[in-house]
């Protein structure tokens, strides 16, 4: 429990990640969103434009089974992913990052390293990170 709670503020500090769903007990949900995607949401979400914010999740949601893939098959570390609805998002499902933290051997260094590896990782996507830079830049 104490390491999902060190997992959620590591994911809160980091300017391109966002914490989906808080810790309960030893599980937690997060994805990758570009700073300058966050903003875009936000102002989404501002302007109740439903339509763009369809789009930006889905857009998000490729990009973070294209990470979550290339994690499995790299093999240094492993977060699965899954489906949810998520209430602030108008209770659209979406794809996120799921962990459970319950091998008492993941160190807080692990937990960096996977931020650090799916960042990496989220670098690699030709196709869905420059689609979201992109509508970032144009609005």
């Amino acid at each position: 429990i104490e390491k999902a709670e060190y997992f959620a503020d590591i994911i809160n500090q980091h300017e391109d990640f966002e914490l989906v769903t808080k810790p309960e007990l030893c599980l937690l949900t997060y994805r990758y969103v570009p700073k300058s995607v966050q903003a875009l949401l936000t102002k989404s979400l501002l302007n109740a434009d439903s339509a763009q914010l369809a789009d930006i999740n889905l857009l998000i949601g490729k990009l973070t089974k294209f990470i979550q893939k290339r994690q499995r098959e790299d093999g240094r570390s492993f977060v699965s992913r899954t489906r949810i609805q998520v209430a602030r998002y108008g209770g659209v499902k979406m794809i996120v990052f799921r962990v459970v933290l319950a091998n008492p051997l993941t160190s807080k260094e692990n937990l960096h390293d996977i931020l650090a590896e799916q960042c990496l990782l989220a670098q690699e996507s030709e196709k869905f990170l420059p689609q979201l830079l992109s509508l970032a830049k144009i609005d």
